[in-house]
């Protein structure tokens, strides 16, 4: 056989020899296997993009005019790694975009570290090359997983993964740690490790939270981390497979090759080569079998194993959202806790100031009650003195009275008992309607007294607001507290010395209403109609709302009504609920101090006989206060284009009678609308404005001087010094109740105009004028006098009668007796 082989062997080197081109296409070894390769890549190229129509038993030449614009390269790795690298085009497109393909597959391969081919072995070099460099690829993403069959055979499904109750969450310790012992791990079967996983991961799924324990988290790990340490080892047996076969594979082509060389020769020999051929053949067509059998058990395996890849990555991804989703809700409720916290120490902060702040006030609250308690207990003795003394003098009135109307009755009875059957029923009467006199005038003393515990001049300050479309809104103004403090800033100055401080009655802040400042002064316009004299003034520079505050806008609302017009309305109202026990005649007199001259703006006629014009109604008021508005002096100045060029002064004379005793009361409200006082420098007037602002500052100098001499009780008070304090003279120097508005501008530019006007109400609320005093007649002691009055003419007239009578019985008896008897009523009278 040996010596056969050798001749064939012999023969076909010759045959070789003579015709080199034929034998070396049938015969020639690495030409099939160059073939098969080719053959397997364009297999798994047809099978990865379905649409090529390439044969498989394509030459490298129809291979190359598909790759060479590297179209389906860019194609073929997107399809095993999407998104890998971006396609420049089809093969319709120009060669430009075709060599960046081939660059971008090349450059992809470099990232990926697997080996190569240049373009120019695409372009026109070996497709050897090109062939197992795709080769390469497909073992790289489509591994053998033959040695996978031979980790799943002989394995004993073990005990430690089985539950029978309850879920991995459940499991004590003890028995996590038994299942992640290396030994429990390796014996237990893939299939197993699959099972856990889906398991926890269900599990976890089930729970609300999604949360997953530690341990059970580590046990997870440690079986994720075995199954891909079986896929591993799977594809680098497949590896080894594979290249075994194709080890295989050509020596038995090799072999095939050289028996076919055989053939050619004798007979003889070739009937042995051709047994030995088909035996050969045989083993082939068997080895190809089993081949094709492994070919399906790998493709089985390969799927097998994507399946778990894909399966694993799956878990892994549903693993990480599991694990951030619980860091996420961690870091939630921990922000949410720090903020619940801080919350919870702001309202414990915002409580101990309040808690602070009410205890300072029930301390001043405490201090204030017992001031006002012990006022009231003085007013409570002097009132009890007062009321003993009255009750003594009544009582010594009453047995005087009685011992007069006892000797009357002894000379007239029955005169007597209808004077007294008379008295009986008149004190009746008078009782009961002294009893709500005695209410209704016991309430209007309280309510007076009141009054004057707060203060004869009271100082209250209005700032007003920004004007709509000013660009300038920086305030002077720091703090306004809610019992009269104010604090102002000086922008020049920082720190302590640029404050200072004030104390006023009320101060308003700029977002009072005209309903709000006018409640505070109600009670003064009702003491008009209780027989005293009120005067209201408002003081400040041009421009600071005095003619707002005293009289409103043009035009305006009754919302937006000053205080004049509501004064004069509530007079109106009060006295028409009194209408039943008083009767009230009101006249209204306005006019206006122009360039130190007195003018009457309701007719020409001149002062000081003042027209003067009885009203019945709000609507006589409004007409003519419109009037005097009117004909009131006014200018425009670089500070105010409306600006008051005059102090108007509105005079409310009120005259009431009470109807049950007769009694009269006659009283005043002056209300006044200072013009503003201004720098000449600011409001830039020349002429006859210039001449008006000279005047208006002596006249308010003049003012000041008035209440600097009232502050330090003075013994000579100016009033002669203008004819403002002439005109004021009886409101600022007599007994009646004023009060002063104390208008301020907020801005910056009327720092030292607004410290002028503050400074000069500072120096007015210390001023002193002495309690208020009405002008009411008392019914009490007129009706006690015309009593002792008619009492004494009873008395004369009865001495009369006596003397008389006593003049007649001399007559008849001339006797010694008798003139005793004539001295005895002189002794009786």
């Amino acid at each position: 056989m040996d010596s056969i082989l050798n001749r064939v062997a012999k023969d076909s080197g010759r045959r070789n020899r003579s015709s080199p081109s034929t034998s070396g296409d049938i015969f020639d070894p690495s030409s099939s296997s160059n073939a098969k390769q080719r053959a397997t890549v364009i297999e798994w190229i047809s099978s990865l993009l379905p649409y090529l129509s390439l044969s498989v038993n394509a030459s490298d030449e129809e291979l190359r005019a598909y790759l060479i614009d590297g179209t389906i390269l860019c194609q073929l790795l997107n399809k095993l790694k999407p998104g890998s690298i971006p396609e420049f085009g089809g093969s319709g497109h120009s060669s430009e975009f075709g060599s960046e393909n081939v660059k971008q597959f090349l450059s992809a391969m470099d990232k990926l570290g697997l080996p190569r081919f240049q373009a120019s072995d695409l372009e026109k070099g070996s497709m050897k090359i090109v062939v197992e460099c795709l080769l390469t690829l497909r073992e790289e993403f489509m591994p053998d997983p033959s040695a996978a069959l031979l980790h799943h055979v002989g394995h004993k499904f073990h005990e430690v993964f089985q539950l029978k109750h309850g879920g991995y969450a459940d499991l004590p310790p003890s028995k996590i740690t038994e299942m992640m012992k290396s030994n429990s791990l390796d014996i237990a079967p893939t299939q197993s490790l699959l099972s856990v996983v889906n398991e926890i991961l269900d599990e976890s799924i089930e729970r609300k939270n999604g949360e997953i324990p530690h341990r059970v988290a580590c046990l997870l790990r440690k079986v994720v981390q075995e199954i891909e340490r079986r896929i591993s080892t799977q594809a680098e047996h497949l590896r080894t497979q594979n290249n075994l076969f194709k080890t295989r594979e050509e020596k038995y082509q090799s072999r095939i090759r050289v028996l076919e060389a055989l053939a050619t020769g004798t007979c003889e020999e070739t009937q042995i080569v051709m047994n030995q051929l088909q035996h050969i053949k045989n083993a082939k067509s068997k080895m190809d079998a089993e081949k094709r059998n492994e070919d399906h058990d790998v493709v089985r395996l390969m799927k097998e194993k994507d399946d778990h890849i894909q399966e694993i990555a799956a878990l892994k991804q549903e693993l990480e959202i599991a694990k951030k989703a619980h860091e996420e809700r961690c870091l939630k409720m921990e922000k949410e806790a720090r903020n619940t916290q801080q919350k919870l120490e702001h309202k414990l902060k915002d409580i101990e100031i309040l808690l602070k702040e009410s205890e300072e006030r029930m301390k001043e609250l405490e201090t204030f009650s017992e001031s006002k308690s012990q006022k009231w207990s003085k007013k409570e003795n002097v009132y009890q003195i007062f009321t003993e003394f009255q009750l003594g003098a009544l009582r010594e009135l009453k047995f005087a009275s009685q011992s007069i109307k006892q000797e009357v009755v002894k000379t007239q009875r029955s005169y007597a008992e209808e004077f007294n059957q008379l008295g009986a029923k008149f004190r009746a009467l008078d009782h009961a309607a002294a009893n709500y006199s005695a209410v209704l005038a016991e309430n209007r003393k309280l309510h007076n007294e009141v009054q004057e515990l707060k203060g004869n001049i009271r100082v209250y300050c209005r700032i007003r607001p920004f004007l709509r479309g000013q660009k300038e809104k920086q305030s002077v103004i720091e703090y306004i507290g809610e019992n009269g403090e104010l604090v102002v800033v000086n922008p020049s100055k920082q720190g302590k010395e640029g404050r200072r401080s004030f104390k006023f009655n009320t101060v308003y802040s700029p977002a009072s209403t005209q309903a709000q400042v006018y409640s505070d002064i109600q009670p003064f316009v009702q003491s008009v109609l209780d027989g005293y004299n009120v005067c209201i003034f408002a003081y400040g520079q041009t421009g600071s709302g005095k003619t707002y505050t005293m009289t409103g806008p043009e035009g305006a609302s009754e919302e937006s009504w000053g205080v004049n017009f509501r004064a004069l309305n509530d007079l109106f109202r009060i006295s028409q609920m009194r209408e039943n026990t008083f009767k009230y005649e009101i006249k209204v007199q306005m006019m206006e101090i122009y360039n130190e001259q007195v003018r009457d703006l309701l007719s020409s006629d001149a002062v000081p006989e003042a027209s003067m014009f009885p009203v019945n109604g709000t609507t006589d008021v409004l007409d003519l206060m419109d009037t005097g508005l009117n004909n009131r002096a006014k200018g425009s100045t670089a500070m105010n284009d409306r600006s008051s060029r005059s102090h108007s002064i509105l005079t409310i004379h009120v005259q009431g009678k009470d109807i049950k005793s007769g009694s009269l009361m006659h009283s005043s409200l002056h209300l006044v609308d200072l013009a503003g006082s201004e720098r000449v420098d600011r409001s830039e007037v020349t002429g006859d404005r210039l001449k008006e602002a000279q005047h208006i500052n002596k006249s308010l100098s003049a003012l000041g001087d008035v209440i600097s001499a009232l502050a330090q009780k003075n013994a000579h008070i100016p009033y002669r010094n203008s004819k403002l304090t002439q005109v004021l003279q009886a409101s600022l120097g007599g007994q009646a109740k004023t009060l002063m508005f104390v208008q301020l501008n907020p801005e910056v530019a009327s720092y030292s105009e607004s410290m002028s006007t503050l400074k000069f109400a500072e120096r007015a609320s210390g001023v002193e004028l002495g309690a208020a005093r009405s002008s009411k007649d008392g019914k009490d002691i007129r009706d006690l006098m015309e009593q002792v009055a008619s009492l004494k003419d009873t008395i004369a007239t009865k001495d009369e009668e006596i003397e008389q009578l006593q003049l007649l019985k001399d007559q008849k008896n001339v006797s010694p007796e008798a003139n005793g008897a004539k001295r005895s009523p002189n002794s009786f009278r």
